[in-house]
């Protein structure tokens, strides 16, 4: 526990003056210029107290005079003038090693040569550089050349040079490995700052990924908007618009009951067009809002070919199309009801809107592996490639008239093909040659 607050202490006199703003150079400089003052402390306060005893007092001066000195420049050092510090570290050494080594031939010359070492790493500047270590090698020489002509005030002996020779090489090593160290920090921190730097340009990367698909998704459903209002705007008012204006002729007189019975089959065929259209618009547009929900539940695809085929014999009678269905009572599959009677509502419409005057409609079904497979199968105009294009890509496809100039939005194939996904099946359009298609289902089979 001492040792551990011993060192606590210790650490923050080596930081004393750094904050956490502080650049990272300025910290290692500072942190040098304490640990340069606190590592002659001791060895200086055992030769106060020597020189004492000795009656060296001049020597005890000089000693004393390194504390103060060194006090100074931590308290300095503390109140964050740090150009300051270091340069009082640099100058008072040199003067008190230089005096302290003529006068007594102690050694202490030698720390003038770690007081250039100290200038280079303390200091970026280089002409302060060459200028300090210009000067202190003149001084270095000239105590060499004034020990031969000076006379000796006080022996210290021989011994106390070797020991300022020892301690100077210490704090040289001390200074060149904490710098070291430093150095290796100050890379890591980089190195660690440059991965952080790097995760986040992978993210951000990422996110423009994201972001441009985002954007690509909008500009995808932009267009289906606009084409959709655009379907609304022409295609679905044009028969109500036909069907107002019949009524006005009618009422006002202007067309008799007999001429209105004439064309009242073309504004049937007109509503019953637009139903079904705006039918496949209401549920394209939920889809859209809620997304696809699906109640899975036991549904037979013969009796809802029956009743789908009901439903849409009139329109089949018009153009004298016959629906066969050749369809089994095994045919059971696991899905949502409403969506199994919206697909086989769509792909029947399709195959008598696109049938031609007295063509036959085949509907059979067969089992796929795990997956029943219901097919129908017309003679009519059948399907283009670029439409089949634009139905797996998820577009709204362009409406194309039927055999008696039917029309529709576009929408039937592409929410069969989405109800068919969400179900767990699959849509798939083939020739049927010689003229004609085929279009299959596949639903899984009911166990």
């Amino acid at each position: 526990m001492y040792a551990a607050s011993t060192f606590a202490f210790v650490n923050r006199l080596i930081s004393s003056g750094t904050h956490s703003d502080m650049p990272l150079d300025e910290v290692k400089r500072t942190k040098l210029t304490n640990i340069c003052v606190l590592s002659c402390m001791p060895v200086t306060t055992f030769f106060l107290i020597v020189n004492l005893l000795k009656q060296y007092y001049t020597l005890g001066f000089i000693n004393l005079a390194i504390l103060a000195g060194g006090a100074t420049i931590l308290y300095i050092n503390y109140q964050r003038r740090y150009y300051l510090a270091r340069l009082l570290l640099l100058i008072v050494s040199n003067i008190i090693f230089t005096v302290s080594s003529i006068l007594y031939h102690n050694g202490g010359e030698h720390f003038l040569l770690l007081t250039i070492i100290l200038a280079v790493i303390l200091y970026n500047n280089k002409w302060f550089i060459y200028i300090f270590s210009g000067i202190t090698a003149i001084a270095y020489i000239w105590v060499y050349i004034e020990k031969s002509r000076s006379p000796i005030i006080t022996n210290v002996g021989g011994t106390r040079a070797i020991i300022n020779l020892a301690m100077m090489l210490l704090l040289f090593i001390i200074s060149l490995n904490y710098f070291k160290q430093q150095h290796l920090h100050h890379q890591q921190v980089i190195e660690k700052k440059n991965k952080a730097l790097y995760d986040q340009k992978i993210q951000l990367l990422a996110q423009k990924d994201a972001l441009e698909e985002n954007n690509q998704m909008l500009g995808e459903l932009n267009r289906t908007k606009e084409k959709l209002f655009s379907i609304i705007a022409h295609d679905m008012r044009s028969p109500l618009g036909s069907l107002r204006g019949s009524l006005d002729l009618l009422q006002q007189r202007m067309i008799s009951a007999a001429e209105f019975e004439q064309i009242a089959a073309i504004l049937i065929q007109q509503v019953d067009d637009l139903q079904a259209s705006q039918e496949n618009l209401l549920q394209w547009s939920r889809s859209q809002l809620t997304g696809i929900s699906v109640k899975e539940q036991l549904v037979s695809l013969r009796k809802l070919a029956e009743e789908k085929t009901a439903f849409l014999q009139p329109q089949a009678v018009k153009k004298d199309i016959l629906i066969r269905i050749d369809i089994t009572d095994q045919a059971l599959v696991k899905a949502d009801m409403d969506h199994c009677s919206l697909i086989l509502r769509n792909l029947l419409t399709n195959a008598i809107k696109f049938s031609p005057v007295g063509g036959l409609i085949i509907v059979s079904s067969q089992a796929h592996k795990n997956f029943v497979c219901l097919s129908i199968s017309d003679q009519g105009i059948g399907i283009s490639q670029a439409q089949l294009d634009l139905l797996n890509s998820g577009s709204v496809n362009v409406s194309t008239r039927g055999t008696s100039n039917e029309k529709g939005t576009g929408l039937g194939l592409l929410l069969c093909k989405e109800f068919l996904e969400k179900n767990g099946g699959r849509l798939e359009i083939t020739a049927n040659h010689p003229k004609g298609s085929v279009v299959s289902f596949l639903l899984p089979i009911a166990s």
